[in-house]
């Protein structure tokens, strides 16, 4: 095969990778909390170690003038997520949440403790603060958090205090746990807004700069018109790599048929 076809063939495959990401991040302009994701590329030369490719095998059997030893190809250098502040939204809803600063709130899920930005709460019919999943919210002790309002107004300060009542003798009823990494890319999202911890070793630490908003939603970070640009960009770069694809494919259809013809 010739090598030109399998450079353009790695560039074309990266290009929809990248648009696979930037369509996440579209999809989700509209989801509390939600962070937008990246790519980063970058050329790799042979000879590739043995997890990257075969290529390096085969070169040592080629000559040097078949060997693909002086081409670079594509490769994701980096898969980021930005965990940069997001608008607040005001809803007037007492249980919707939104965090200024770094930092998440902590939940219990089927599959363990998650971490999530996205703070649009409810109450189920045990009194208990979920998700709008169901998953609990959680305390500072990693319990389970249940407000008993009886008709009272459930007021949650800026450092994630509960207190339930009417102005004059409010009640303590919880304490939201507020965490936060050294380095948030032991987070992998999960879906639904969830984050997994990956790595058993690293322990949350308690949020210190960050404030609680009650009334308050975090809208997404996703740029609309900075990711409709990255998108555009991404298919003609696509559409650039398959003319590559076309132009070296008619060529050796040429050789085989024209040139290579024994009159």
């Amino acid at each position: 095969m010739h090598e030109g076809l399998i450079i353009a063939a790695s560039g074309g495959v990266k290009q929809q990778i990248k648009m696979d990401v930037l369509a996440n991040n579209m999809a989700n302009m509209n989801s509390a909390g939600f962070k937008s994701d990246g790519l980063t590329f970058r050329e790799i030369y042979p000879p590739f170690d043995e997890k990257s490719s075969v290529m390096a095998g085969q070169n040592s059997l080629q000559p040097p003038n078949d060997s693909s030893a002086n081409v670079a190809y594509v490769a994701v250098d980096d898969f980021y997520t930005d965990h940069s502040q997001g608008i607040m939204q005001k809803t007037g809803n007492a249980l919707d949440l939104s965090l200024e600063g770094e930092g998440f709130f902590q939940v219990k899920t089927p599959n363990g403790i998650r971490y999530t930005r996205n703070g649009n709460f409810r109450m189920d019919n045990q009194n208990n603060l979920v998700t709008q999943d169901g998953n609990f919210v959680l305390d500072e002790s990693q319990q389970q958090i249940t407000i008993d309002a009886n008709g009272g107004q459930i007021a949650i300060g800026k450092a994630g205090n509960i207190t339930v009542g009417r102005g004059l003798q409010n009640i303590q009823a919880g304490q939201i746990s507020l965490n936060e990494f050294e380095n948030q890319k032991v987070l992998v999202k999960e879906g639904n807004g969830l984050y997994q911890l990956m790595d058993p070793e690293v322990e949350p630490i308690p949020a210190t700069n960050i404030t609680v908003h009650q009334g308050y939603l975090e809208r997404s970070n996703v740029n609309s018109i900075e990711e409709m640009t990255n998108m555009i960009t991404a298919i003609r770069a696509f559409e650039a790599y398959q003319k590559v694809i076309q132009t070296l494919d008619e060529a050796d259809d040429q050789a085989v048929n024209s040139i290579g013809r024994v009159v």
